[in-house]
């Protein structure tokens, strides 16, 4: 279910992918079932809880 999976952006380059978690997100996190969800088992999870700068990284046409 791709429902659960927070807002993320994908780097295929560097082989990462990074989710938004807000400070108030109330359910518990685990990067690795989003990743399998995602089918991206093989990226490295990062977790980003500033919507600001999620907006920049995710609107950067560079990544």
């Amino acid at each position: 279910m791709l429902s659960n999976t927070p807002p993320n952006i994908i780097l295929h380059k560097s082989k990462e992918v990074i989710f938004y978690i807000s400070n108030n997100y109330a359910s518990p996190i685990d990067i690795d079932l989003w990743k399998k969800e995602l089918n991206l088992l093989d990226y490295k999870g990062l977790v980003i809880h500033s919507k600001c700068v999620f907006k920049r990284l995710k609107n950067d046409n560079s990544l």
